[in-house]
């Protein structure tokens, strides 16, 4: 493909992503109610996102005689992240998007030696990976009415191009929300989610709530997973205040004793930031996004197989500062405003 059809495709893609998406602020102004209130930022038809967290100190304690206990430090946590969305349907009551995603996060430690704690040596510099592809279907029942479903298939753990095993690491995720549109700058809903906010895969329950007060300030939240507010400077520039619960299962098969006694190890995680946003238009279609703030890890345990309840390692992570920066694509001025 020749690099000049490459870059019309990524252009015009936020484009109809903001057609489809159901945060776009252009569907505000439509006869059917949608999640998005004035004031929202743009919708991100290409992300890519680079996050850092500086050095900070693991302990880790296991009732494995053979594994036993141990402490350390991390040196860099890095996390890298590509998401595109598209749609395949586009109708005035019923939207259907297709998104994919491509993401990685690496441990770095200080001062490894072969003798080192087990899990550490396996993590050191290895790629935890997590591609998966998700369709988010929105039904607007009326003006006032909405629900939307996503269902989201991704393969998570430390495969590699060769030896990926699709049964192996594939996980799923389910979200249904009904919501209420009481005017363009109010937005309520009620929704569920079966999947691995907190680690382990289970049912979790979930309040939308989007709200404009004036041109300026606005509060965005789908509680308890996250919640922020938003001041908007002026059409090109936002900042955001406020938290989010993120978190990741990995399906492990370690190759290196003692770990490797046991098959099917599963590593979750599950983490709380208190952030500080900045988005920014570079030009038109392209911004970017400055965030920092604290994580403060909730949990971080390594289980004997996948889906258990027993703990094989739990760690103990200390709290670290952390800084994100994003670039992407929104929908260009000149289609948005026709």
């Amino acid at each position: 493909m020749k690099i000049k059809n490459l870059l019309t495709i990524l252009l015009m893609l936020p484009f109809f992503v903001a057609q489809a998406q159901v945060a776009s602020e252009t569907e505000i102004l439509e006869e059917f109610a949608s999640p998005g209130v004035r004031g929202m930022g743009k919708s991100q038809g290409v992300e890519i996102r680079y996050e850092r967290l500086p050095g900070f100190d693991i302990d880790s304690k296991s009732d494995d005689p053979r594994i036993g206990d141990g402490s350390g430090r991390v040196e860099r946590h890095n996390k890298f992240a590509v998401k595109a969305y598209a749609p395949l349907m586009n109708k005035p009551q019923n939207k259907l998007v297709i998104g994919f995603n491509y993401e990685l996060e690496e441990f770095n430690f200080d001062g490894l030696t072969p003798t080192s704690y087990p899990l550490y040596r396996y993590l050191e510099d290895k790629n935890l990976k997590s591609i998966g592809t998700q369709l988010l279907y929105l039904h607007s029942l009326n003006q006032r009415n909405f629900y939307f479903i996503r269902v989201k298939g991704e393969l998570n753990g430390d495969y590699t191009r060769d030896d990926i095993n699709v049964s192996d690491y594939l996980k799923g995720t389910v979200d249904l929300a009904y919501g209420w549109k009481k005017s363009p700058d109010y937005v309520i809903g009620v929704g569920v989610q079966w999947g691995y906010t907190f680690g382990r895969q289970r049912v979790y329950p979930g309040i939308l709530y989007n709200r404009t007060f004036n041109p300026s300030w606005g509060v965005e939240s789908i509680f308890p997973a996250n919640a922020r507010v938003r001041y908007n400077l002026n059409e090109k520039t936002l900042f955001y205040a406020g938290y989010r619960l993120e978190g990741a299962s990995y399906n492990l098969y370690v190759n290196e004793p003692p770990l490797s006694e046991y098959k099917d190890l599963e590593f979750r995680r599950t983490d709380i930031k208190g952030l500080l946003r900045m988005e920014r238009e570079i030009y038109d279609f392209l911004w970017f996004a400055v965030e920092g703030g604290f994580r403060q890890y909730y949990r971080h345990r390594l289980y004997d197989k996948v889906g258990s309840r027993d703990e094989l390692i739990t760690n103990d992570l200390a709290g670290a500062g952390y800084v994100g920066v994003e670039i992407f694509l929104v929908p260009p001025r000149r289609f948005t405003q026709k």
